[in-house]
């Protein structure tokens, strides 16, 4: 299993940042996505694929387990959207393939 960090970034309240990880040349086929906070809480998504009947087209998307962090998540052709929770955190986010 191979492991990415994809983001590192001080968050304000509500803020979003947009991860490209077509630039680490992944495509559907993810694990998931842990977040961690420097007091030692955690968001865990697991990334669900959606394989068409015709097997040519593969999305997914990802969806909560665990979130302490209020932290929410959006993904869309290769790019994650996260948005911050309503407070003031520093975040590191790993994917896990």
């Amino acid at each position: 299993m191979d492991n990415f960090i994809v983001l590192t970034k001080d968050f304000v309240a509500n803020e979003s940042a947009v991860v490209d990880i077509k630039s680490f040349g992944l495509g559907s086929t993810l694990g998931s996505l842990v977040f961690q906070n420097k007091r030692g809480q955690s968001a865990t998504f697991l990334w669900q694929k959606n394989i068409m009947p015709d097997n040519t087209d593969k999305t997914g998307y990802f969806k909560e387990v665990t979130n302490e962090l209020g932290v929410r998540i959006a993904h869309y052709d290769g790019f994650i959207t996260v948005t911050n929770g309503g407070g003031v955190q520093y975040l590191e986010a790993e994917l896990k393939i």
